[in-house]
């Protein structure tokens, strides 16, 4: 069997991308699986989130409260990534990329099976746990993408690699929303044997199979450098990590990934309440964006690749992401308007995500990629654990102007404090 870099990075972008379709299956059904859970009214710990969502809600509309509820618990799932990343990350450098992302791929479909059968709400927690704990293999495959890249190749890579995640991203909403119409396991709903939707967890079971089988079958075992015995998670040692401009680049992320996440995750409210925008078309929204992306990070990150720094090719992301929620700011309830801004912002993270990975990567010791890696992608998730709750706060409290305001500034704040970060020696 060829093991060409070629083949590899190929591999690495369909393993991504099964990934990350099987995980965003569950976008669509997520408010009528909290509303199967509401209207069960057995479950103890369900009444425990939910009474500490109306808590933070200070008296809001229900509909708001039920809205926060969702954002606890998709903070918990990143919260769990922000914990998993580096430990992955560090592993992979021990023992091969493809040891850790076969155990990882397994224990995701571990919480896609139990998600099937989550008649009761600690069982659909315990498996929104293990997917997230498992989640962070992304900076597994990120360190695998980095060992078949140059520093001259690596944001091209890297931009492959986000492709990978966005088509995903795209793909998951959408076939989990043509799922939810299969019937066919609807008897296991009705007999409490098995949560709503059972058919959407059967097909996300069957894409973690899928990824599964490509990682072991074409993914090669790699043998790791032998490297430093060092923590096994590096925010206990964050002193002593030998490159400071890693550091100062994983802060970045985690401030890019605040404002962008957190921008993201209100913005699907706003196309309901400004535009009354029906489900479908919000999720047609997403496709717009997601679209942009994959052709950025697919085709022009390529062909910067090599040509232009990695901090340029942020700095460029920057300044386009700071336009677009300029845009939104001012003229976001404009419908020309808010697809004008809504551009601009794909087409800045586009650039950004894949350049601050890159710019990370370079940043690593030869056997240090996935830790690395692993400490830049943590930061992120625990931007993504923050974010849900702060704007949906600030969304529900104050409305959309003040939430994409705050939004706006931590961007240029973003932008201001990249372009200060040093570039390494060459």
């Amino acid at each position: 069997m060829s093991t060409s870099p070629k083949r590899i990075k190929f591999i690495l972008f369909l393993i991504v991308f099964t990934d990350m379709m099987g995980f965003s299956l569950l976008f669509p059904l997520f408010p009528k699986t909290l509303e199967y859970f509401l209207l069960k009214g057995d479950d103890v710990l369900f009444r425990m989130f939910y009474s500490q969502a109306n808590l933070l809600s200070f008296g809001g509309d229900t509909k708001y409260t039920f809205v926060l509820f969702g954002g606890i618990l998709g903070s918990i799932y990143s919260f769990l990534q922000f914990i998993a990343a580096p430990v992955w990350g560090r592993l992979s450098d021990h023992s091969g990329r493809r040891a850790i992302l076969l155990f990882t791929t397994l224990g995701n479909t571990l919480g896609y099976i139990l998600w099937l059968f989550s008649s009761q709400f600690w069982m659909f927690v315990l498996s929104r746990v293990i997917t997230g704990m498992m989640g962070g293999n992304l900076s597994v495959a990120s360190a695998a993408m980095a060992d078949q890249t140059d520093e001259k190749s690596r944001a091209a890579g890297m931009g492959f690699l986000g492709a990978g995640i966005g088509l995903g991203f795209v793909m998951g909403p959408l076939l989990g929303g043509i799922s939810s119409q299969w019937t066919f396991l609807d008897f296991l709903y009705k007999e409490g044997s098995a949560v709503v939707f059972p058919a959407s967890a059967l097909f996300a079971i069957l894409v973690s199979l899928l990824t599964v089988v490509l990682v072991f079958v074409f993914l090669p075992q790699n043998k790791p450098d032998v490297v430093p015995e060092k923590e096994i998670h590096p925010f206990l040692s964050l002193k002593k990590i030998e490159s400071r401009n890693l550091v100062r680049i994983s802060l970045l992320n985690l401030l890019f990934v605040l404002s962008f996440s957190g921008f993201e995750f209100v913005v699907n409210f706003f196309l309901s309440d400004t535009f009354q925008f029906s489900p479908k078309e919000i999720g047609y929204t997403f496709l717009y964006i997601g679209i942009i992306i994959i052709l950025v990070q697919g085709g022009v990150v390529r062909r910067l690749s090599g040509k232009v720094s990695e901090k340029r090719i942020s700095l460029y992301g920057a300044i386009l992401v700071v336009i677009g929620m300029g845009l939104l700011v001012a003229f976001g309830r404009d419908f020309t308007g808010l697809f004008i801004s809504l551009f601009f912002l794909a087409f800045g993270s586009a650039l950004v995500n894949p350049g601050l990975s890159s710019f990370a990567s370079l940043e690593s010791g030869k056997g240090d990629l996935g830790r690395s890696l692993g400490l830049f992608r943590s930061f992120g998730s625990l931007g993504r654990a923050v974010s849900p709750v702060v704007f949906s706060l600030l969304y529900f409290q104050k409305g959309p102007s003040l939430a994409f305001f705050v939004s706006f500034v931590l961007l240029v704040g973003f932008g201001i404090l990249l372009s200060t970060q040093k570039e390494k020696a060459t």
